[in-house]
């Protein structure tokens, strides 16, 4: 995973008003809150939390925003698909809420997050690997509706 991602903070703006993109926020749970400065981040952008109970899971923000302390801002190598390595992400999801470090509040062990092994393929076999995992995810959905 070292060599295909990097987690960096956006660059720090003051004086222009934007949206804060914290975990509430993210999730739904709770309406736009702005400030005023902080570590900019463009809409689209991948942030993957490394602080607390859910560290390494990942998000891709709606909207120009400031990062919330919680997250690191995801950037993925131009030459790999990003859905399938959102999706290699996901498989250790477990695995990485398993082995937090820290003791008053856990981190995404990150040393584990690069250490994570992914198999490159060709970019249109990634493609194909992702299109298979949605079709699953789509009949699994599918199925569970009509329980």
């Amino acid at each position: 995973m070292q060599t295909l991602c990097s987690l960096v903070d956006g660059e720090k703006q003051n004086g222009i008003e934007r949206i804060n993109l914290d975990v509430k926020y993210l999730r739904g749970e709770r309406e736009a809150k702005s400030l005023m400065s902080g570590k900019y981040v463009a809409e689209n952008a991948l942030l993957i939390l490394v602080d607390g109970e859910n560290s390494g899971e990942v998000f891709r923000t709606p909207t120009d925003g400031y990062q919330g302390s919680t997250f690191k801002q995801l950037a993925i190598d131009e030459n790999m698909n990003t859905d399938y390595v959102l999706q290699v992400i996901n498989l250790h999801r477990k695995a990485l809420r398993e082995n937090k470090v820290g003791s008053a509040i856990p981190h995404l062990n990150k040393k584990m997050f690069k250490a994570i092994d992914v198999p490159i393929p060709p970019y249109k076999e990634q493609q194909r690997i992702v299109n298979t995992i949605n079709k699953a995810f789509t009949t699994l959905d599918r199925i569970s509706d009509s329980l």
